[in-house]
């Protein structure tokens, strides 16, 4: 066995424990034990007259203790995969779940406006529909974290989702939300320009993502940028909202959110960042053919359909 003074002259050498363990043919954990008298591991707690020990190490010696033990990830070894992929095939509930699930998460139960088809609570349950998706778009894991197939057309398509709703959303915006606040609030002009300014901002955004591939480090760039940018834009609004309740008569607000969703119904599902950013007649009128094309297009098939199909094949057959 080798004693104390053997292995703190060979530390007092310049020699590291892990050296000095070669030399002696002992572990690098007891020949720190030795020296010292402390084990390794950290296990005990230290005082000021420990730590001036010949031999001793500041900072983490675990290394030491654990020299021969690499760290293993047990939910990526092969046997475990197998033995999940095993127990999702033979559960026929789960099955049945993920072939019925799609992007679009269950409608928001949030109370909002007195009158819930107002101005207010339109615009709030859109907001929270957006959050909803974007708290999805977080948590599946993406390129970086080593996403699988399935995760990474989960994730393509609630970009797809969002596209949609965005582009809905704001082209109503602009024709009824926005004038109403430049026409009510003293800085109405400044909050419109910055929430057009973070509109136009987030729709670079999405034009991006969608030539992008969705298995990249790009894709999953732009989509941390795009959860930050549609995040400070919720929150904006929000603020904004707080202060037309005040400046808005309820009947106003009641008048307003009707016409919301009429024009909803007739918006564009994409985004058309080349389109006119203000309400006018011209803006109206360019938006009608766009509207029309989306929604020819949605009747013979949308991207987040094809491609929720697609990633619920995938995982069919990796189970």
């Amino acid at each position: 066995m080798a004693t104390r003074a053997e292995v703190l002259r060979l530390v007092e050498s310049g020699r590291s424990y892990t050296d000095v363990s070669r030399r002696l043919g002992i572990h690098p954990g007891l020949a720190y034990l030795i020296a010292t008298g402390l084990p390794a591991d950290g296990g005990d707690t230290l005082t000021a007259a420990d730590e001036d020990r010949p031999g001793f190490v500041a900072g983490s010696t675990q290394q030491l203790a654990n020299s021969s033990t690499k760290p293993e990830n047990p939910t990526r070894k092969d046997h475990v995969l197998r033995w999940v992929k095993a127990r999702a095939a033979n559960d026929a509930q789960m099955a049945r779940a993920a072939a019925a699930r799609t992007a679009e998460p269950e409608p928001a139960e949030r109370p909002g406006e007195e009158d819930e088809s107002g101005i207010l609570a339109v615009v709030t349950r859109d907001h929270d529909h957006v959050t909803a998706l974007i708290q999805q778009l977080s948590a599946i894991p993406g390129h970086k974290k080593g996403g699988s197939a399935t995760h990474i057309g989960r994730r393509e398509s609630i970009v797809d989702v969002i596209t949609v709703a965005l582009a809905q959303h704001e082209s109503v915006e602009e024709e009824y939300f926005w004038p109403s606040v430049r026409r009510v609030l003293d800085d109405g002009d400044d909050l419109a320009e910055t929430g057009l300014a973070q509109e136009r901002e987030g729709n670079e955004v999405l034009d991006a993502l969608a030539n992008a591939d969705p298995d990249s480090d790009e894709f999953d760039g732009l989509v941390e940028r795009l959860v930050i940018l549609l995040r400070k834009h919720v929150a904006f609004e929000d603020r904004v909202m707080l202060r037309l309740r005040e400046a808005l008569p309820a009947d106003e607000r009641a008048q307003l959110g009707q016409k919301f969703l009429r024009a909803k119904k007739a918006a564009p599902t994409r985004a058309h960042p080349h389109a006119p950013r203000h309400s006018s007649a011209a803006a109206k009128a360019a938006g009608l053919p766009a509207a029309t094309m989306d929604k020819m297009r949605d009747a013979v098939g949308s991207r987040p359909a094809q491609r929720e199909g697609k990633a619920d094949s995938e995982t069919r057959e990796d189970a």
